[in-house]
């Protein structure tokens, strides 16, 4: 006799779930029609040398493993949609100690030693009437006066509210406040 690795309750709860996925798809097609999720492996190593002999350190080295997991949904069916965005954030050490670290790829403890793991998770929560969006939580902005850096093992994010507005043809509006940002 073989022994399942899941208890029979939980094998038919998730039967369950599956069966009615469908259903709930088809109640509200745009939110799952529309959706996307993307999830991006990066892997960073960071190496300096330094040869001026006044130096603190004489390098900074380490090395790392990110994975950027993100959601994107559509929108709720209707006049006012409604939607939800998230993202999912690790990094993990693969390499680097008391004397290689600061590289700021990893964040240091008091005693000078990188964190062997660091992450995050977001949301935002948005809602679209006509070619009006509004986004709060949890975002990555990509415009003329602010955008998030992803030029690091992990990227950044900003906590805060946007206003996107595509109403007049060739015309693109936005507002918006921030107040945190993650590094």
């Amino acid at each position: 006799m073989t022994r399942s690795p899941l208890p029979p309750r939980a094998l038919l709860g998730g039967a369950i779930v599956l069966a009615l996925l469908p259903s709930a798809h088809a109640e509200s097609a745009g939110f799952f029609e529309d959706s996307k999720t993307s999830l991006v492996l990066r892997n960073y190593y960071f190496n300096r040398d330094f040869n001026d002999p006044g130096a603190s350190k004489s390098k900074i080295e380490e090395w790392a493993q990110g994975a950027v997991l993100k959601f994107n949904s559509g929108y709720t069916p209707g006049v006012l949609g409604f939607g939800l965005d998230g993202i999912a954030m690790l990094g993990v050490k693969l390499d680097s100690g008391p004397q290689r670290s600061g590289s700021e790829l990893l964040p240091v403890h008091d005693d000078g030693r990188s964190a062997d793991d660091y992450g995050r998770i977001g949301m935002a929560a948005k809602m679209r009437l006509s070619a009006t969006e509004l986004m709060l939580g949890e975002l990555m902005p990509d415009i003329p006066l602010l955008r998030y850096d992803d030029g690091r093992l992990l990227p950044q994010t900003f906590q805060g509210t946007m206003l996107v507005s595509r109403e007049l043809p060739g015309l693109n509006l936005q507002a918006g406040q921030y107040t945190a940002v993650s590094l």
